[in-house]
């Protein structure tokens, strides 16, 4: 909010010379500068929305609390990306549901051979997926707290290039300026993933990953040149309406829909992340060791 008022100062004043120097006064008063504030009181409410916008930092909790999930799961069957480089460690206690070290050795009932088919042969898979939307998740998050980082690094910007453009004005050189919206690219760090499914090799869900593959242009911008205080406040209007626009694009249309697509993901292959709930689950003492349980050992 002191960009907002420190531009309105400029422009008041270089508007009340503007007047002096045409003559606009014809009574030889002084300009109104009263009235000339008044005319560009709509700069403060510009920028009051920026003043609100969230503090990135309040994302760290929720992204430290994605990577400790992460570190849980970690089985060392999904390869690292970039989302989940950080997470280094495989735990060592998930190697323990890899076999049933022979326990189920004999035992020929259908709970028996359910367990093994559906969680002991399948556990690597299935705590593999769970890696992987932790991951997508923890990306998404990410690209939000880059948008937000970089929405406040590009209205700072276009508010010194104002205060610089009215600094400017009337000087020997040609008075141009330019504003950047890296907002848009705040998406391109986030790299794209694929899940590995329980009934062998590696599906790749599109719409879960390849969150690089969206936002990833580059950087856009707006060149405007001029010397009065109107076309300067002007240009600026018309960068504060394009980085609304642009946040709006990156939340709405790329983060958004990774966040549905993981949703949707998740729906439809609810098999490949949770396991089947077990036969043995309610059975009665009677029928564990009959052919609907555990069977009999050798």
């Amino acid at each position: 909010m002191q960009h907002a008022r420190d531009i309105t100062d400029k422009a008041v004043d270089l508007t009340a010379k503007e007047l002096a120097q045409k003559g606009a006064t014809q009574s030889g008063a002084n300009p109104d500068r009263n009235a000339i504030r008044q005319h560009f009181a709509f700069i403060e409410s510009m920028f009051e929305p920026f003043s609100r916008l969230p503090d990135p930092v309040r994302y760290d909790p929720l992204i430290a609390d994605l990577n400790a999930a992460m570190a849980k799961l970690n089985t060392g069957s999904v390869n690292n990306t970039e989302l989940s480089n950080d997470v280094s460690f495989v735990n060592p206690h998930l190697d323990k549901m890899t076999t049933d070290g022979g326990y189920l050795q004999g035992w020929t009932g259908d709970a028996a051979m359910a367990f093994k088919a559906n969680f002991v042969d399948t556990f690597k898979s299935i705590s593999g997926n769970q890696f992987t939307v932790l991951s997508t998740l923890k990306g998404i998050l990410q690209a939000h707290r880059e948008m937000w980082l970089r929405a406040r690094a590009d209205i700072d910007k276009i508010a010194e290039n104002t205060k610089n453009a009215l600094d400017n004005a009337g000087g020997c050189g040609k008075n141009q300026w330019t504003f950047e919206f890296s907002v848009l690219s705040a998406v391109s760090a986030i790299g794209g993933v694929v899940v590995a499914i329980a009934t062998g090799g590696v599906v790749p869900l599109a719409a879960i990953g390849a969150l690089a593959s969206v936002g990833g242009a580059g950087v856009a911008g707006l060149t405007a040149s001029g010397d009065s205080a109107e076309t300067i406040v002007n240009s600026m209007r018309q960068a504060v309406d394009e980085l609304l626009r642009h946040i709006q694009e990156v939340e709405t249309q790329q983060i958004a829909q990774k966040v549905r697509a993981l949703t949707d993901a998740v729906n439809a292959n609810k098999d490949k992340i949770v396991a089947a709930r077990p036969n043995l689950a309610g059975m009665k003492d009677r029928d564990l060791t009959g052919d609907s349980g555990m069977g009999r050992s050798d």
